[in-house]
């Protein structure tokens, strides 16, 4: 795991979301320094997604910058394989030489890997807002979260509690 502090990231819609429904976001503006939303995770979470997780979360906070790819070819290749929400973001952290993507999305986490970005979805972000004393426990969130239909593998949800020193489900 890495230090998150004063860190740069790329978000996807559903990491937004994920942090969004375990009432984590004040954990996330505590350890992340920007966090840069594309628009097409703008898109999702704001505009499509109004009333719903991460819509106001996203409106309000005041570390998360807009921004738009500039290699839309890149982006269009991408979507050959992913979700313009998880091609974007991937996209806009080389654009900017960011290392960091927060994403949940297998695919997109392997291709990010291929390129050599750092990935980090909803449940690795909650172990890591434990290890820096954030929360107490990461099972009720890792509950929380498949409770309102996240998406999360039985395997990973184990690993996580085992590394979190918690029982496993």
């Amino acid at each position: 795991m890495t230090a998150i502090e004063n860190l740069t990231a790329v978000a996807d819609a559903s990491f937004v979301i994920g942090v969004s429904v375990c009432g984590q976001w004040e954990t996330l503006e505590a350890l992340v320094k920007t966090l840069i939303i594309a628009d097409a995770v703008w898109e999702e979470v704001v505009e499509q997604g109004e009333g719903k997780p991460g819509q106001k979360e996203l409106q309000q906070a005041t570390f998360v910058e807009r921004r738009s790819i500039s290699n839309i070819n890149a982006g269009v290749m991408l979507t050959a394989t992913l979700d313009k929400g998880e091609a974007q973001p991937l996209v806009l952290a080389t654009e900017l030489g960011v290392t960091t993507v927060f994403m949940d999305d297998l695919r997109g986490r392997k291709i990010a890997q291929s390129v050599g970005l750092q990935t980090i979805g909803v449940a690795g972000f909650l172990l890591l807002a434990k290890n820096k004393k954030r929360i107490q426990e990461v099972r009720p969130f890792l509950l929380q979260l498949h409770q309102k239909g996240f998406r999360l593998s039985g395997k990973l949800v184990n690993e996580i509690l085992k590394t979190a020193g918690e029982e496993l489900i």
